[in-house]
């Protein structure tokens, strides 16, 4: 029987469906990510893992490569995997697409609105007990309808973002590697800018791209520079998109308004200025975290690893120049 190693939180019912055709070694995340080298220990001689967050480099598929057929990812995106090492040794990678864009969409409005309408201080205002007179003066926000949104990286999520920020009135203005068609902008209500332009002229830009090479860092002080002194920054892609230290000076000497992280450059572990600033909105990477979408993801993400392993089926695949 093949061993699967799990590092994910998984229901009994995907366990129960696993077991049927796998021996199961398991792992939850919801208290601790295993750094590589407990990675490395624990999932040795697997044939199959089901991943979540976790760090799969390179020096272990080479380490398990006589055993290593195919690695599932609980998520959309990647990088947190060794792509490239995983295809060179026959190491088929699996994704779950598509199944938390309304969820991180969702979120990110949620975000904006918390961090714009001052929504969390306030709570916290009225739960302590602070609130004794008229509350007039109080937590004056921002507006959004009639300001500019931009989304860097309108893919799946991004559009669903576009989507419901129509509703709320705002312009929305976007920056991919390669421009979407007319129609597919038109269908959208979405206009393209350049980065530069992007960054030096929208109120709220919100950051949908994957991380690569070229993204990782993006976000740094001289950014920060030729943004707008009113903006605000919201971080639903990945958190080494932004270089956290750079961040923190630019809401202390106000060069940009305020931002609502959901990711971080070195999470759990987050740049502790960010933890006192009153202009800051922050969640524990939680965009899909919904029963619809996260039930569906553990799901896919189960189905797709069986699917290989058991009939040779490449639904989901991520790199598709496996040989």
């Amino acid at each position: 029987m093949q061993k699967i190693f799990i590092h994910c939180r998984l229901r009994e019912e995907e366990l129960k469906e696993l077991r049927k055709n796998f021996l199961l070694r398991t792992h939850s995340s919801k208290n601790i990510i295993l750094n590589e080298n407990d990675f490395f220990k624990k999932a040795a001689g697997s044939h199959g893992v089901i991943s979540q967050g976790n760090i799969i480099n390179k020096n272990f598929i080479l380490a398990n490569k006589n055993s290593l057929r195919a690695i599932s990812n609980v998520g959309v995106g990647y990088d947190n995997i060794d792509i490239d090492a995983a295809t060179r040794n026959g190491v088929a990678v699996f994704n779950t697409p598509n199944l938390m864009n309304n969820a991180v969409a969702d979120l990110t409005m949620g975000l904006i609105i918390s961090l714009v309408r001052k929504i969390c201080v306030g709570n916290e205002f009225v739960k302590s007990g602070k609130w004794k007179g008229n509350s007039w003066s109080l937590f004056w926000g921002e507006n959004l309808c009639s300001e500019s949104l931009g989304v860097i990286g309108l893919g799946n999520i991004g559009k669903e973002v576009a989507k419901r920020a129509v509703s709320f009135g705002l312009k929305v203005f976007y920056n991919n590697r390669k421009r979407l068609s007319e129609n597919i902008e038109k269908q959208y209500k979405v206009s393209y800018l350049h980065f530069e332009e992007l960054i030096a002229n929208c109120k709220f830009i919100v950051l949908l791209l994957p991380l690569t090479k070229k993204s990782k860092h993006l976000f740094t002080k001289r950014i920060f520079q030729k943004m707008r002194d009113d903006s605000f920054l919201i971080n639903v892609a990945r958190g080494k998109i932004i270089k956290e230290v750079d961040l923190v000076d630019a809401l202390v000497k106000k060069k940009i308004a305020g931002a609502a992280l959901d990711v971080f450059e070195n999470e759990p572990n987050i740049e502790r200025k960010l933890l006192s600033l009153k202009n800051v909105v922050l969640m524990p990477h939680a965009g899909s975290a919904t029963d619809v979408a996260r039930l569906a993801m553990m799901k896919l993400a189960c189905s797709n690893l069986t699917d290989y392993l058991i009939k040779g089926e490449l639904n989901n695949l991520v790199n598709k120049d496996l040989r």
